[in-house]
């Protein structure tokens, strides 16, 4: 459901603008308390007027807790929906992330943003069209990416030599 984050994001606002509403009643209300008559100490003033607005303050707390609560579901929500770049420096900072907050790990950031070998190899040609690289050097490169192991633990030259003898006709 894509909605979802708005739907978290409406309820912090609703929440933030009743907890704006629940401190102003709060704020008037210590503030009638005062028109029976002003205490002479500072302290007393400040009593009386909390004393006056203390379930508004208990309200406002409560209101502020679940809008925290929202705010923190939407960019949850967001952040799960986010399409993420790939890219080898983001891995770097996301593992580095994880090794120092280990509450990370259960969402797998590093693996998400790790470039595959598509992603590799799309650079690399973006790379040589641009005139970066040389024919040798891009060569070379893709050379490389072809025998990095994949999944099964094969490189992928081998995976593809594989399967073309397991397609060959007997």
């Amino acid at each position: 459901m894509g909605a979802r984050h708005w739907v978290y994001f409406a309820g912090f606002v609703i929440t933030g603008i009743l907890a704006a509403g629940a401190g102003l009643i709060g704020i008037l209300d210590g503030l009638a308390a005062l028109s029976g008559g002003v205490p002479a100490n500072e302290v007393l003033i400040v009593l009386t007027m909390l004393g006056a607005a203390a379930e508004w303050v208990l309200i406002v707390f409560v209101l502020g807790v679940i809008a925290v609560g929202f705010l923190a579901a939407t960019v949850v929500s967001v952040l799960r929906s986010a399409s993420l770049p790939r890219d080898d420096r983001l891995v770097s900072i996301v593992t580095r992330l994880e090794q120092r907050y280990p509450l990370l790990r259960q969402f797998d950031a590093a693996e998400k943003v790790e470039p595959t070998a598509d992603d590799r190899k799309q650079q690399l040609r973006e790379q040589y069209v641009a005139g970066e690289i040389s024919d040798s050097e891009f060569e070379r490169q893709v050379a490389e990416l072809m025998d990095e192991p994949s999944s099964d633990g094969r490189s992928q030259s081998e995976s593809q030599s594989i399967s073309d003898i397991e397609d060959r006709p007997r």
